[in-house]
């Protein structure tokens, strides 16, 4: 089989430097609230847009969307939120609960 690249009808968002802060529980409350979400791609999007600021601006979450996944990938990495934020999960405790058993 053969795979061939092509450009996009879209131009990606190209950004040199990405600084990003800790988020706080207002950020992820205030994402919620702007993708209508508690998990997923467009709620990394919202929070990404809370905490960062690309090439000195910040930019909304729609604007995001258009980062290469590949760079969308790194930065959500870097956030330390991608295991929370894109993949369904339960808390330990209620796992625990529901099955009957306990962690040591």
């Amino acid at each position: 089989m053969k795979i061939t690249k092509v450009e996009g009808s879209k131009k990606p968002l190209t950004v040199e430097s990405v600084e990003i802060r800790e988020s706080l529980v207002e950020d992820l409350i205030h994402a919620e609230r702007i993708s209508g979400k508690t998990q997923g791609f467009e709620f990394l999007a919202a929070v990404l847009s809370q905490i960062g600021t690309f090439d000195g601006q910040l930019l909304a979450p729609e604007e995001l969307r258009r980062l290469p996944t590949k760079d969308f990938l790194e930065l959500a990495g870097e956030s330390g939120l991608t295991d929370a934020t894109t993949s369904p999960g339960t808390s330990s405790t209620s796992s625990e609960k529901e099955s009957g058993e306990k962690s040591e």
